[in-house]
Parts: C-alpha cells; structure tokens; sequence
C-alpha cells in the first residue's frame, strides 16, 4: 500500500535531530510519500555520535494495540500458517506499525528484534509480555494504560452503541476515571520494574503516550455526522458533543501525565534509561490530524482533511434517509433477515450493560476506598485488575469490541499516525542515547523553513506592486560564487525611498541538498515571500507587503523591506494634502502625500498625472521623500509651478491625484 513505500525515507531520522519548538520530540514529516530514497550520514558514524543506532542489537516492542498496531498496513500474521507458538494474528499486529517502522529505520545492526504488543492487553498482560522477553535488550518501546481506562466499552457505551443512555456512559467513563486515579500509576511502576531484569546495562526504554482523539471547536460532529455503527433500525443515540469529546481528551491528557510522572520518578532508578515520548502536540496543532475537524466531511479517507491519525468509519449522514452500510462486513454480519433478532437483542443488552457497570470494579464495593487500597497492596505480584464492563479476561480488554479489524481498528492511529509515533519515538532515543554517552543532542535548522517577517514584529513593509515587478529581474542577474564555500548575493531596488527593499539569496556553506543555483527556484521562492505573506488581513486593506524568508535546502531567500521608521500602523488608505496658490501670471502647488508615489519620486504617478490634466505647462518639478514622517504622517512632498486657475478642475475636484493613485481631499489655496 501507499504508506508502506514511506519506510525508507524515514532511514532520515537516523541522521536527522530538527526539533519542532515545544514538544518532547519531533516528527519528520514525509512531503512526497512515493520518494523512497533515504538520507545517508556525510560522515561515518562515530562511537559518540547518537544519532548512530549501530549500538542496538536486541530490542523489543511490547504494550497494547498502539503498539501492535492494529488496522495499520497489512497483517503480519496468518490464522492458516502461525503455529501455536506464534500469535501475530490474534494480537493483530500490523507490518506498518511504528515498532516495524522503527525496525526498518533502525537498519542492519539488529540481530533480534522480539514483537510482544498485543491488542487488548491491559498492563496484566504487558507484564507477561514482558516476563516473556529474552533479556540483554538495548532498547525496548512501548505503550500501556489505554485499555486499563476501558477504552473500549467507552467507545461501544459512548460513541458506537451508544443507546443506552446518558447515564450508561457517564458510568463507564467513572470507571475509567476511578482506575486512572487508583490503580494505574502503580501498575505502570510494575511494568517499569519488570523491565530492569530484561535490559543491558545503559540500555533505553521509551514510553510513548497517547494522543487526544478528538477537535472541540465545533459541534459539527454531533449535529452532521453520525458515529454509530450498529444502528440498522434508526435508534436515537447519544451524540459526540464537544463536552463529551473534551472528556475523553481529558482522560488522555491525565493518562499521558500519570505516564509522564512515572517516567520522571524512575530517571534515576533502573539501569537503562528510559523517556516519554509525547507525540500528542502533532495531531492537535501540527497537523489537522484529530476526529471532528472543522474541515472534515465525516468521510474516511477525507480528502478535506488528509493529515488525520487515526481510523475512523464513514460518519456522513446519509441524506437520502436510507440505512447507510458503511462497511461490507456490516452489511453481511446484518442482514434484513435478521433485524427481528437485533431488536432483542438490544433489549437484554441493555440490561446487561447496567448490570456490568454496577459489577465493575469499585463500582459496586460498599467501601471504594478500602477496596482500591486493598489492590494496590496486592501489586507486588503483578499490576492491579481494571475490570471493564463486559470482562472474560480481566487482563486482555478486546480491542475489536467481538468485531473484526476493520473494524476494531477505528480510535487507533491511522498509517500517519504510525509514522507519526515512530518519529517522536526515534527522537526520544537519540535524546537518550546522548545522556548514555554524555553529549549534547544532535540539532539542525529545518531543511525548509518559511517566515513572514510580520510575524517577527518587523516595521518595515513596501508596496506590492512594485515588488512584483522586480523579483524577477533580480533573480535573472543573480551572481553566483563559490559552491564549497557558500555565497551571498543582494541588491536594493527603490533606494532612498519608502519602498527600498532588497532581494537577498545565499547559499550555505554546509546542509543538504542542491547547491546549484536555479533562476526558476529563485523566482518562486521570492513570488511565494511576497504573495504569500500578509494577505487576506482586514487590519491590511492597502496589502502592503512585509517580506520574509524562505530557508529551501542549503539556500535561502530574502525579501527584505528596509524602512523601518514609516507610518505605524501602515496605512488603510491613501491620503494627503494639497495646496495651489495664484502669483498673478502663473500659479505654485506643494502637494504632501502618504501609502501612494512611494517609489518612483513621482514621475510615474503625480508628475504626468498633473501635466495631463492641465494640458501642459507644468515647470519646477520638485520632488523629495522625508527620512522620516512629518507631523501629519506625510512620506513625501511635491513643488511644482502651472498656469494659473488649474486648481478647480485638476486638483480641488481630486483629479490629477486620483489618476496617480492618491487622495489629497480636495486642495486650498487661492489659485
């Protein structure tokens, strides 16, 4: 499939350490998912190098189905070959999950690379993947808590079944909530300790979180869309309001700060290293990557909404009023013939979500309390039991809901969402590998970086036009210099003027990528600075432009407004003042102007917009642009002298300073 063609070009982030500003780590993202060819180091790695994976040999995956990754890629296993030895297939582990990314960009240094997530698995169950580990391990990656919170009754109760009621789902989350605050720091603990035996000395764990599911901006997706899945017989069910999705992502924040805790706790506690990878930033705000985007159709795949992380059903309603049969294994396990049964069986399964949640743990204790003490002493023998609603094996919480999983797969991250993952984990290892070897992190700018200058508070700015028009001849004179040793080349258009403004490219001495210079990348480089920067801003009608830098490999271009000290705020609209005086046998005007002639000294604009309009005659053109704004704001002044009585007709009426592309608001004097 598509994504599986990204796994080599994420060999990069062996190399690669460009941190995204205000995150644990960081994600490279993949601009062209059918480029397969990966970056390579320019030196050969070295023993203090961290971005060097040379040094795991061993290492394994173990944790729920974040881990195992279900729906992701194709299936590892197969229920007709795997031996009873094997269970890729029951845990659904999935070839495009981020442990198999992560295998792949790890590279040829791995002799043994043991997969134990498996899907459903609460922290009981990760403890036993774990004591099943063969040991001397380099690097182990994982994740735990989700199921222990009863994320699937959640979503069946809450969201894809939701038809039993406000208070069913409130009751399932208060489970949730209860083992979160009771039980699951001490389970997580377990696990950590069960892992010192399993590791190599200096060894590094990585504990990667959770991320938010769901956008709260709206309530698109509770009136427009439809989440449930079952609902063949049009039953009401509860909607996803933003209250109730800012619910769940309030569990996933308290999960990832009980995770975070315990990591912090144990920094100095276990042989290995371990860190917290927190990948949640990049769905929220780094991409439009969350359930109930403002842009989303509801469709899935969405191509309104490209860069979501997890799967999702088709959650359209359908406007034709018909049932709509979002999934061909729907549609079979459901067929008209048997909706009689359903009706039935929703009645009994109503009763017995009631009576599940009453018999879930704590729930139903006369003394919660004393109960969640009681098991949390009992953790010295393994992590404490969350008994969800529904339970055979309280330490396996089905991921499929009893579905397959095509279905199961939906509230888990997507292919994107893998990779996503992968990124952030590789990033926490190389972080920690560089505290095993006492060095700083490898870092690097971006090798694609765009700024608007008017993001970084500059005053300066010029008029658009005008920049439009000189790009292109800057970038056709370009002189180019040393490619080894880097080069810089500039020039300043309109000099002495409101609009001076110079065009800049240089090449790096050092960085990736092409190093030799291209008019046709300069060109575009330099349109996109000027016109896609500061437009569509109702505080800018006059769209003034700013500049800014574009940073494409080893060059970067500048376009760079030099005028910092004109009118502030910039102009909404021309203005300006006129006034004509009458000497008997010819007449003088002085004419002041602002955010119009601001770069031609006015002999492209008001000098032959004037002549015009008088029909001849005009003498003494004087022209001169303050290095400052005078009182009234005014950029510049005019002198000049006509025949007398113009005033009426060319520049009381605003003609001749319309025509040049001000406004002056009539003129005085007595001409």
């Amino acid at each position: 499939m598509l994504y599986t063609t990204m796994k080599t070009t994420l060999l990069a982030l062996a190399w690669l350490h460009c941190l995204w500003s205000g995150v644990d780590a960081s994600v490279f993202r993949v601009a062209n998912p059918n480029v397969t060819r990966a970056l390579n180091p320019k030196v050969r790695p070295r023993d203090d190098d961290p971005s060097d994976f040379g040094w795991v040999k061993r290492w394994a995956a173990v944790g729920d189905s974040f881990t195992a990754g279900i729906g992701s890629g194709s299936p590892i296993g197969n229920p007709l070959t795997e031996s009873p030895y094997q269970n890729d297939w029951y845990c659904a582990r999935y070839d495009t999950s981020y442990p198999m990314i992560m295998n792949d960009a790890l590279g040829s240094s791995v002799e043994d690379f043991q997969f134990l997530a498996c899907s459903g698995d609460r922290t009981g169950g990760i403890y036993k993947q774990i004591d099943e580990l063969e040991g001397e391990l380099d690097l182990v990656v994982m994740t735990a808590g989700g199921n222990d919170l009863c994320l699937a009754s959640m979503i069946e109760t809450c969201v894809f079944r939701a038809f039993d009621g406000e208070d069913a789902c409130t009751d399932v989350i208060s489970i949730a909530q209860n083992n979160l605050d009771k039980i699951l720091k001490g389970n997580l603990e377990l696990l950590l300790d069960a892992l010192e035996n399993k590791m190599n000395d200096d060894s590094v764990v990585v504990f990667n979180g959770y991320a938010q599911f769901f956008n709260t901006e709206n309530e698109d997706c509770a009136d427009n869309q439809d989440w449930t899945l079952f609902n063949l017989l049009n039953k009401d069910a509860l909607k996803l309001t933003v209250k109730r999705r800012k619910t769940f992502n309030d569990l996933v924040v308290q999960i990832n700060d009980i995770i975070k805790e315990v990591v912090d706790d144990a920094k100095d506690k276990y042989k290995y290293k371990i860190g917290f990878s927190n990948w949640d930033l990049w769905p929220r705000e780094g991409v439009d990557g969350q359930f109930c985007d403002p842009a989303s159709t509801g469709e899935y795949p969405d191509p309104d909404q490209p860069d979501l992380q997890f799967f999702k059903p088709d959650t359209r309603i359908d406007l034709t009023g018909e049932l709509r049969k979002r999934d061909g294994t729907l549609e079979r396990m459901y067929s008209n013939e048997t909706l009689w049964n359903i009706e039935r069986e929703n009645r009994d399964r109503s009763a017995r979500v009631k009576r599940n949640i009453y018999n879930s743990l704590l729930m139903h204790s006369p003394n919660p309390q004393a109960e969640a003490r009681h098991l949390l002493q009992n953790r010295a023998d393994k992590p404490s039991r969350a008994n969800c609603p529904d339970d055979e094996d309280v330490d396996i919480q089905p991921a499929s809901i009893g579905l397959p999983n095509s279905i199961a797969k939906n509230f888990h991250p997507n292919e994107l969402g893998h990779y996503t993952i992968a990124s952030w984990a590789l990033q926490t290892v190389i972080d920690l590998r560089a505290e095993v070897l006492d060095v700083p992190p490898p870092s690097c700018e971006p090798v694609d970086k765009f700024t608007c200058w008017q993001d970084t508070d500059w005053k300066g700015y010029a008029n658009e036009p005008f920049l439009n028009d000189q790009y292109e001849d800057f970038c056709d004179d370009v002189e180019t210099g040393d490619e080894f040793d880097g080069w810089t080349y500039d020039d300043t258009f309109a000099e002495d003027t409101p609009d001076e403004t110079q065009f800049k490219v240089t090449l790096e001495k050092d960085g990736a990528g092409s190093a030799e210079y291209s008019k046709a990348e300069c060109k575009d480089s330099m349109s996109r600075i000027i016109n896609g920067c500061d437009g569509n801003d109702p505080d800018n009608p006059m769209d003034w432009k700013f500049g800014g830098e574009w940073k494409r490999g080893r060059f970067t271009y500048q376009v760079n407004p030099q005028r910092e000290n004109r009118p502030w705020p910039p102009p909404k609209e021309t203005s300006g003042n006129c006034k004509g005086w009458y000497h008997g046998v010819w007449s003088s005007y002085v004419i002041k102007g602002q955010g119009w002639a601001t770069n031609d000294w006015g002999q492209d604009t008001l000098e032959p917009a004037a002549s015009d309009c008088i029909g001849g005659g005009l003498t003494l053109w004087r022209f001169k642009y303050f290095d400052e704004p005078d009182e009234d704001g005014m950029e510049w002044q005019a002198d000049f002298n006509t025949p007398i009585w113009v005033r009426s007709r060319c520049f009381k009426n605003n003609k001749a300073v319309k025509e040049a592309g001000g406004y002056t608001d009539g003129c005085g004097g007595n001409d």
